[in-house]
């Protein structure tokens, strides 16, 4: 009886899980108005902004050790209750405070709030497991991408509007979502596993500890370069534009492709969530070609100038490129990293995969910081195909690990 209401339970937790990580995956509300609310209504300047995100980050790597001990303590579940609540938390400082100090707050409890919310991976996991569907992990995780890339596609369309209404009006929305959704987060519950014991040599300890470094090296790598990827190849895209029209069309030009990238990210989840039912562990080498070619597509609009038409639908394509396979390789890792970790590991790797994302921010950053002093943003997005390549020699070594601990399991 006792197993049959855990069952029970577990395929409840599971339900829910799409709607509340895709609410719960960005402040969907205030991502579309973010630089308009901060700078027009907090007042802050681009300087403060970017110390404001580079504090945050750095203050996340420092709490590594003491957010997993945190985690241990409480368990997964909590975790992500706690998540949810420090959403609220963070959705109440950036509404109501007028000061920077309250503003570093927000950003810092934000981001410490997605580590926390992350645990909801490993509950989805340890769920699937116990109701006998564990191969659904991926197709779950990629529904819920696609239910985000909706719902973002539709607050990218309604929030400036709802900002011209009320510049608080689309925080007010924010603040009554989370409180909503941590009321939800009650109605989670992980199944305990019955997990055998067995005793690994030290030759395959050594093995899986290699493994795990190469999912969290190409994970690093690969977030970085679609995160700055992303923001500096639409100010590349814009610089470019510039030396054909006007101000003003250049703003038509470039709000009409980050509209149309929204829907090149909902396709992509959808076409990539069928191809890895066939491709499986070479997904990760599919999708840093992918990733290569956007970058390859971008300097060759750069470069053309002969036709207009032609550089727009060069440049435009590879930025739609990078939006359709950003949430496919975040979901191919974390079932990948889920997947070779006993679940004591769990928790550990899934922090350190977040971690290491923010440090590989942190420091391509501070790299095109220092490049953009001297260079022009060309000089970037060379960086960036550069970086795409090496990504690929990377996911290659992880694919090969991976197809040698399948063919050790079944022999």
């Amino acid at each position: 009886m006792e197993e049959t209401q855990s069952i029970k339970k577990a395929k409840r937790s599971i339900k829910i899980y799409p709607i509340f990580a895709s609410f719960t995956g960005d402040m969907i509300f205030f991502v579309p108005i973010d630089t308009l609310f901060l700078t027009l209504v907090k007042g802050l300047t681009a300087s403060q902004i970017t110390a404001m995100t580079m504090v945050s980050l750095i203050i996340c790597i420092l709490s590594q050790k003491i957010i997993l001990s945190i985690v241990k303590k409480i368990g997964n579940v909590n975790s992500l209750r706690l998540g949810s609540f420090m959403l609220l938390i963070a959705s109440l400082c950036l509404t109501f405070g007028n000061s920077f100090p309250l503003m570093l707050l927000y950003k810092t409890i934000l981001e410490l709030a997605y580590i926390f919310l992350n645990m909801d991976e490993i509950v989805l996991k340890n769920n699937l497991n116990t109701v006998n569907r564990s191969d659904d992990y991926y197709k779950i995780r990629n529904k819920t991408k696609i239910i985000y890339s909706s719902i973002t596609l539709f607050t990218a369309l309604v929030a400036g509007s709802l900002f011209n209404i009320n510049n608080y009006l689309p925080m007010y929305l924010s603040i009554g979502i989370y409180i909503i959704l941590f009321s939800v987060s009650f109605l989670y519950y992980e199944a305990k596993n019955k997990i055998k014991e067995t005793t690994k040599s030290d030759n395959n300890k050594l093995k899986i500890t290699n493994i795990i470094f190469l999912v969290i090296l190409a994970n690093a790598v690969f977030y970085s370069i679609i995160k700055m990827g992303q923001n500096n190849s639409k100010l590349f895209m814009q610089y470019d534009f510039q030396n054909f029209l006007s101000v003003e069309m250049v703003t038509y030009y470039i709000t009409a492709i980050v509209f149309i990238s929204r829907i090149a990210r909902l396709l992509g989840n959808i076409i990539f969530g069928k191809v890895y039912k066939k491709i499986k562990d070479k997904m990760s080498i599919a999708l840093s070609i992918c990733l290569a070619l956007a970058f390859i597509l971008l300097l060759l609009g750069h470069f053309i100038n002969t036709s207009f038409v032609i550089k727009v639908l060069l440049m435009s394509l590879g930025f739609f490129l990078i939006l359709a396979i950003r949430d496919s390789f975040q979901v191919y890792i974390e079932d990948v990293a889920l997947g070779i970790a006993n679940k004591d590991e769990q928790q550990k790797i899934i922090i350190k995969i977040e971690v290491s994302r923010r440090i590989g921010t942190l420091i391509l950053s501070t790299l095109f910081t220092l490049i953009l002093m001297r260079y022009e943003l060309v000089v970037v997005e060379f960086v960036l195909l550069i970086l795409s390549i090496i990504e690929i020699f990377i996911s290659k070594q992880l694919c090969n690990k991976l197809t040698k601990i399948k063919r050790e399991e079944v022999n």
